[in-house]
């Protein structure tokens, strides 16, 4: 054994005698709390990840159902929801302020301010998800197409009846996203 180990066992055996059991089980539910964060942190991810997922194929389905959108199309959406979506988690816009102007200037309720307190941490960020994607889905239609109060609403209603018809076991997110993957796949 080299000497820096053994110093450092030595080390280590002289503070460790002065551990009270106490202290070893008080540092062993410490060490249980961290872990346990680190896992929900994870599992939070996974199920913002998911809920992204699905809005994202919900929305382009709507539009393909609604208006028809082919895979070019369905991609400069995609796209510019996603440079929308990446404004709104850089904070350089908030879905607040894309809710105000939509309420404003274009006549939109999109109904982004609601909230529901009684919700499960993981349903919350769900919410969440819905909303950030709502909000880019909504700018990117207005920014990148050019639809307007009339149009929008409509787009946005056909998404409620879609997830109307995902709830009522209609249709399954899986479904979705195969038709979008084979619509998608078909770019000339």
């Amino acid at each position: 054994m080299s000497f820096a180990r053994a110093r450092a066992r030595k080390h280590k055996k002289a503070v460790g005698a002065g551990v009270t059991r106490a202290q070893k089980q008080i540092d062993r539910a410490n060490r249980g709390v961290k872990q346990a964060y680190v896992y929900q942190l994870a599992y939070d991810h996974t199920v913002r990840k998911t809920a992204l997922q699905n809005l994202s194929a919900v929305f382009l389905y709507a539009m393909h159902e609604k208006y028809k959108f082919g895979a070019s199309r369905l991609a400069r959406l995609r796209d510019k929801m996603q440079s929308n979506f990446d404004a709104i988690t850089a904070k350089n816009v908030s879905v607040e302020e894309i809710a105000e102007y939509l309420d404003n200037d274009i006549g939109l309720h999109c109904g982004v301010d609601t909230q529901d307190k009684k919700a499960t941490h993981h349903r919350q960020i769900e919410f969440k998800a819905v909303k950030e994607m709502s909000a880019a889905f909504l700018m990117a239609l207005l920014d990148e197409f050019g639809f307007k109060k009339k149009r929008l609403s409509a787009a946005y209603t056909h998404c409620a009846k879609l997830s109307i018809r995902l709830d009522e076991k209609k249709i399954t997110y899986d479904e979705i996203r195969e038709k979008m993957n084979k619509i998608m796949g078909a770019k000339k």
